[in-house]
């Protein structure tokens, strides 16, 4: 990004993480989450018992609340990162691990995603794809569109849903969106976006799948506006990249800042927290 002032639209961005972990009666949710421009909310979930740490364990643990381990995961990552054009420390994870690690995706999975797009404006056509493009390259993530859905936006969003969508963690659900369908997306908040990680017996966390929501109303005002598509393009930027495992930062020259100013996509910090996030441990036991 350049080293000109920001001029905020005066919209919040926020991320939220839903941690998920096994307990003795299932699946345990909870959802630390920003709330407004600054403010944290921490919420401590604790770790399940899973049955034991060999791979099958965690569909044994759990019946039918998790899907079979191992789906389409390869013995090593599916795709190479960018190498950041420059080095940067201005940027902070979600979620990390006992050992410092950031949480994020397998690498060596495909991340599935899908789209609700009933409520997509005029102009919004291909946003999405090039923003999952930006950040295919900076993570080295595979993505795959298993295109269009009707699924709704929910809070209480279940990471497993095989009548749905098979044996296999529910793929990300992108959806255009409002504030009354999503409440989370009120007053100047134009787009929330997070992940669902998961964990064995304390063990290291990985995410499984996630939620991207877009303000259609707000962004069909801004899809209007001179510079419309490329602040479009930011906005949801920025919250893939809270999908992908990234935090909002305090310096205002990165697009994880929790307000776009001037669309000028992801800057350094971003693009290194991204590329850490794209280099996780696979996961065959998930």
């Amino acid at each position: 990004m350049g080293t000109t002032a920001r001029i905020s639209r005066n919209v919040a961005l926020t991320g939220l993480i839903a941690a998920a972990a096994f307990t003795a009666a299932g699946l345990f949710y909870g959802d630390p989450r920003f709330v407004g421009l600054f403010e944290f909310r921490n919420s401590t979930v604790p770790d399940g018992q899973a049955a034991d740490q060999r791979p099958g364990s965690a569909a044994e643990a759990v019946g039918t609340d998790a899907p079979p381990p191992g789906f389409e995961e390869a013995e090593r990552p599916l795709g190479t990162a960018e190498v950041p054009p420059s080095p940067s420390d201005s940027f902070k994870f979600l979620a990390t691990n006992d050992d410092g690690t950031p949480v994020g995706y397998s690498p060596c999975r495909p991340l599935h995603y899908v789209v609700n797009a009933g409520l997509a404006p005029a102009g919004a056509e291909n946003l999405v794809e090039d923003a999952i493009g930006t950040i295919a390259r900076a993570t080295g993530i595979r993505f795959i569109n298993d295109g269009a859905t009707t699924e709704a936006p929910s809070e209480d969003r279940d990471p497993y849903q095989p009548e749905t969508y098979g044996e296999r963690w529910a793929p990300l659900l992108i959806s255009w969106t409002t504030p009354e369908a999503a409440p989370k997306l009120k007053g100047q908040v134009i787009g929330t976006g997070g992940s669902t990680h998961y964990s064995f017996d304390g063990g290291p966390k990985t995410f499984v799948t996630g939620s991207l929501d877009l303000d259609a109303p707000q962004l069909a005002g801004e899809l209007e506006r001179p510079q419309g598509s490329q602040y479009a393009t930011a906005v949801i930027l920025h919250e893939l990249s809270h999908v992908m495992g990234l935090e909002h930062v305090d310096d205002p020259l990165q697009l994880m800042y929790p307000e776009i100013g001037t669309p000028d996509g992801l800057a350094a910090g971003d693009l290194n927290g991204l590329y850490q996030l794209g280099r996780t441990a696979c996961r065959k036991d998930l």
